[in-house]
């Protein structure tokens, strides 16, 4: 009896415990994103963001910050062709916020509040001429949000994140082809 007993027990034991779900961060490549050709010989990058630290502003808290990623892409993925004029990006926001909210939607026992994620991204393309005279601009926004619940961990947290940056930066990637393909039409290559 004694030994049925402690086989059960070993038995309940072991189907009780279930294995923990490691979630893997998601990397952020900026040379996998896409890339705009343009026929500028020079390009000048200006930061014109100041970001205001505040409760709900987690920039300083994150790895992948959304100003790094979005410096990064112009930098990177804006391929310049050509020997004359001269493309300034100035980055004018790219903010991330947290805040908590009520879950209008939430059932009988999920959380009452839950956490919203906001990313901004606003950057304005000017296009000089070698005279310095200004031949055409455009500004290009993307934002995007997303919800988590309350209590998550630390990765999971991370990996809401860095999947929201993806997809914020994505959007608006899609959103420079576009206006600069109106706006700079004899300039910007497909």
């Amino acid at each position: 009896m004694y030994l049925k007993n402690k086989i059960i027990f070993i038995f309940i034991f072991l189907f009780s415990c279930q294995p923990l779900e490691i979630l893997n961060p998601v990397d952020i490549d900026i040379s996998k994103l896409e890339k705009i050709s343009i026929n500028v010989n020079k390009i000048e990058i200006i930061s014109n963001y100041n970001p205001i630290f505040s409760e709900e502003n987690i920039e300083d808290q994150i790895q992948n910050s959304p100003f790094d990623i979005i410096f990064k892409w112009n930098e990177n993925n804006i391929i310049k062709l050509g020997n004359e004029n001269k493309l300034v990006i100035n980055i004018l926001d790219s903010s991330i916020l947290k805040k908590e909210i009520d879950n209008a939607n939430a059932k009988r026992y999920e959380e009452k509040t839950i956490f919203q994620y906001k990313i901004n991204l606003f950057v304005e393309y000017q296009l000089y001429d070698d005279n310095n005279f200004l031949v055409a601009n455009t500004t290009v926004e993307s934002t995007r949000t997303t919800t988590s619940q309350k209590y998550i961990s630390l990765s999971e947290t991370e990996v809401i994140i860095n999947d929201l940056l993806i997809n914020a930066i994505n959007d608006f990637i899609l959103e420079a082809k576009n206006q600069l393909s109106i706006y700079m039409i004899g300039y910007y290559i497909i």
